[in-house]
């Protein structure tokens, strides 16, 4: 399918609008023949008679696409360069800054990239440059064009993304390796803090190049000798993080004792992060307790006494204020996003405990200032409920370790278990709730509270009042209680069961594999929150002192000029080798078989 679908037919509710070329209704009629002409024929002496007559050449369509756009879409060079002498403007956009040399770049229709190039068609906008275009397309002769026509290989879009960067998300590996080969740089970042250099070696690590990383001698040298050229090389070496040498080790197979090492100064601020949770917590927690304290004055507070309560309130809120601060700066830097994906999912858990402690602070000040038996009765029960929620904030910070984050995971995958096993007791406990409330009316069911709780102790199969049920009604009592016994015990809490037990199974399976996602979250966490670690270690010590890569190499061995290409092609040989064995093998199996018979 085409990335650009040409000119858009006109709806019922646009024949009534105007254009805004043009306000006249012959005028009108004119351009509407002129759009609709190039959606089916294109026919040079008609179209001379319609623009004569006073149709505008730069009409455009709901989508403010001209027929610059469809000729540079679907046509030959000659009529655009008739329609430029009739007065065409190359340079206009239409509604989302798109001009005809961007639909020509991305269909890779080099003559007409050439021919609007030597019209001085701009290769620089302020949304995203046709060289971005022709990258996100592969479309590799149009690149080659753009930028020996004078287009910048460094623009950036409005999320700062440079074409190369496009290339590798999109997975375009034809129109990566040629940026690459013409000096694009690997080392950028975009808006949301990504290096381009990641997803090239997650999607395309053959196109990545790894001998313009790395220094190849055949001889065992130290590192002494080749550290000048690495600090002096390419400048995507000079850039690599630990992300992008955590997925290199990844795609290359290193060994997990080197990435751990390499992780070891943001184990120490995830070490910081839970720390400082933990003492938001604690200090939350004793002010809750304090605050229930039964005092025989009517004051909450009496000093110089309650000097250490003051200190706590004091902290706590100090703590607070600084979790909101780090996310007012991390909403701030996603400002930059699209405009119809700039919202994501907000941290539902850390929300819920700022609110409940805005809650539970509110009206115990309030209480403090104008002390009350039914506020103080409000706040303490709001701080009983966000004390639990607050202790389970801290799981969050618990995911960087390799013990626990597998576990955290787990939890976070059976909501949707859950989910489902109180939909199937909703619809259970509903009906047999009523039907208990119509025949019973022992003391436990006095109430809609007491009778939801009793039959919930009926799930769980504890104590409740059967003999009042059967004295009341000894048909129907032990019809309710054993169907609804039944149902709610025996099918829904062990279909809950077996549905965590999967859920468990599932994700422990995985769990090397989510221990470490767990670990690049928290990393990044780190990375953007405690901004002074970065001086505790150096970004630049793996290029500077861990090369060149010293590995035991054959002499007898000749190294490919097209490597990486090659390297695809001997793969898909063995693949093919091997399963010709597999099928031989098979056959023989079976001829064998059958002899037998």
């Amino acid at each position: 399918m085409s990335p650009y679908s040409g000119l858009t037919e006109e709806d019922e509710g646009d024949k009534g609008q105007k254009d805004e070329t043009d306000t006249s209704s012959k005028n009108q009629k004119l351009n509407k023949q002129l759009l609709d002409h190039f959606r089916h024929l294109v026919d040079l002496q008609f179209l001379d008679e319609v623009i004569s007559d006073g149709a505008n050449p730069n009409s455009s369509d709901r989508f403010g696409q001209t027929v610059l756009h469809e000729i540079s879409r679907a046509w030959s060079v000659d009529v655009m360069r008739f329609f430029l002498d009739c007065g065409s403007d190359l340079r206009r956009p239409d509604q989302f800054g798109v001009t005809a040399l961007h639909v020509a770049a991305a269909l890779d229709y080099h003559d007409m990239v050439q021919f609007l190039l030597d019209h001085k068609a701009r290769t620089h906008l302020d949304q995203q440059t046709p060289l971005h275009y022709a990258a996100k397309n592969d479309a590799v002769e149009a690149i080659r064009l753009l930028l020996r026509a004078g287009a910048t290989i460094e623009s950036t879009d409005y999320k700062l993304r440079t074409p190369l960067q496009l290339a590798a998300n999109l997975g375009r590996s034809d129109a990566a390796r040629l940026l690459l080969e013409l000096g694009a740089d690997a080392g950028v970042k975009d808006a949301d803090g990504q290096l381009c250099i990641t997803a090239l070696i997650g999607q395309m690590s053959s196109v990545v190049m790894m001998s313009r990383l790395l220094t190849e001698n055949r001889a065992l040298i130290g590192p002494e000798s080749c550290r000048g050229d690495m600090s002096n090389g390419n400048s995507m070496a000079g850039k690599l993080t630990l992300t992008q040498i955590s997925v290199a080790f990844q795609v290359e197979g290193c060994c997990c004792t080197c990435l751990s090492l390499l992780l070891y100064p943001d184990r120490l601020g995830a070490w910081l992060l839970l720390l400082l949770n933990f003492l938001f917590n604690v200090s939350w927690t004793t002010v809750a307790i304090s605050v229930s304290v039964r005092r025989d004055s009517p004051d909450r507070y009496v000093l110089p006494q309650d000097w250490w309560r003051v200190l706590l309130v004091l902290l706590a809120l100090l703590l607070t204020l600084e979790e909101l601060r780090l996310w007012r700066r991390w909403a701030e830097r996603r400002l930059h996003d699209d405009p119809r994906c700039s919202h994501p999912m907000w941290n539902v858990c850390d929300w819920m405990v700022y609110c409940l402690l805005t809650a539970s602070f509110s009206v115990h000040l309030v209480d403090v200032l104008r002390p009350s038996v039914h506020l103080h009765t409000i706040s303490l029960r709001l701080f009983s409920v966000t004390v639990v929620f607050l202790w389970l904030r801290l799981m969050k910070h618990v995911r960087a370790f390799r013990l626990m984050g597998p576990f955290i995971v787990m939890l976070g995958n059976i909501a949707g278990d859950v989910i489902r096993f109180l939909f199937l007791y909703t619809e259970i406990f509903i009906p047999y709730a009523c039907s208990f409330w119509i025949i019973f009316g022992v003391p436990s069911m006095q109430s809609v509270s007491g009778l939801l709780y009793s039959l919930y102790r009926i799930t769980l199969v504890d104590e409740y009042e059967y003999a009042a049920m059967v004295t009341v009604d000894d048909v129907m009592a032990p019809l309710l209680c054993g169907t609804f016994l039944a149902a709610s015990s025996i099918l829904c809490v062990n279909l809950l069961i077996a549905l965590l037990t999967d859920t468990f199974q599932r994700v422990h399976d995985n769990s090397q594999a989510n221990a470490v996602m767990q670990q690049a979250v928290v990393i990044l966490q780190v990375e953007d929150s405690i901004p002074l670690l970065r001086r505790f270690y150096d970004n630049r010590f793996v290029s500077n002192c861990c090369s060149p890569l010293v590995a035991a190499c054959d002499n007898d061995i000749t190294t490919l000029p097209r490597y990486h290409d090659e390297t695809g092609h001997i793969t898909a040989e063995i693949k093919e080798n091997k399963l010709m064995q597999v099928i031989s093998g098979n056959i023989l199996i079976l001829l064998i078989n059958t002899s037998d018979y």
